[in-house]
């Protein structure tokens, strides 16, 4: 019958830290194994204790015999290694921002330029080691205003702004907005931080027009519009976007 023996008061101590307070669950199991070993318990019982075989804690003993304190610890570069290295990982980087929505396109570049075989779950996996995740591409205006004209618009705003506080003016907001029946918009792989942006495209549109006294957003009417992009009849879309405009008016 096999024991750990000899154990003085200092390793006991030491080995009893190391059960308490190591971040690492195997070595916590190694070292309390030791101790336990000492007390008497047999290897059957480690075995049950532990929920392992017996020559798991023949390997343990040795480890401890041979190695002491540094045995309870794995060896470096136990376990598998990875399949690509950094520079191949920032490749796929690159080939996921040409083909954000395509991970066979990319895959076969793997295969192509690496001569390696890899699932989808490990292209994931390396994906979000790299902070990027799945998620839907935004849609974006077509063009940004002038920026000279946008400043003295918004300079011009501010003062009428200040002469309606100041009963001067009687200040109305005028607004617009359109809806449509827009496309699918797909989900893609993306930096954190970044978002890939589509142009909005041109179909039937149904606009509302309304005069409002302050310039804060009234979107409590459109709650049920929100829940309805998917209409199949488009009389409905339309006769219920009509209906919003004598919430808007009430608003204002």
């Amino acid at each position: 019958m096999r024991f750990i023996e000899d154990l003085s008061q200092d390793t006991i101590q030491l080995l009893q830290k190391i059960y308490q307070k190591s971040k690492h669950h195997r070595v916590r199991q190694r070292a309390q194994c030791m101790l336990l070993s000492y007390q008497g318990y047999t290897i059957k019982e480690l075995a049950h204790i532990f929920h392992v075989d017996r020559i798991t804690i023949y390997n343990w003993f040795s480890n401890w015999e041979s190695r002491r304190f540094a045995g309870l610890y794995d060896r470096k570069g136990k376990g598998r290694h990875p399949i690509f290295d950094q520079e191949q990982k920032e490749q796929i980087r690159q080939w996921v921002k040409l083909y954000p929505k395509n991970m066979n396109k990319v895959i076969a570049f793997i295969q192509k330029e690496f001569d390696l075989s890899a699932s989808k779950s490990t292209i994931k996996r390396i994906l979000k080691s790299l902070q990027m995740s799945w998620r839907r591409i935004r849609r974006k205006v077509n063009g940004q205003p002038d920026p000279e004209i946008y400043k003295e618009q918004k300079e011009a705003l501010e003062v009428l702004i200040e002469e309606d506080k100041q009963g001067i003016i009687d200040l109305r907001y005028y607004d617009e907005s359109g809806f449509c029946l827009v496309p699918y918009i797909p989900y893609a792989w993306q930096e954190q931080g970044e978002t890939i942006a589509i142009e909005s495209g041109h179909s039937k549109r149904v606009n509302v027009d309304t005069v409002r006294k302050t310039a804060k957003v009234v979107d409590s009417c459109f709650g049920q519009a929100t829940r309805m992009v998917d209409v199949k009849h488009e009389e409905a879309f339309q006769g219920l976007f009509m209906a919003c405009v004598s919430g808007l008016e009430a608003v204002s």
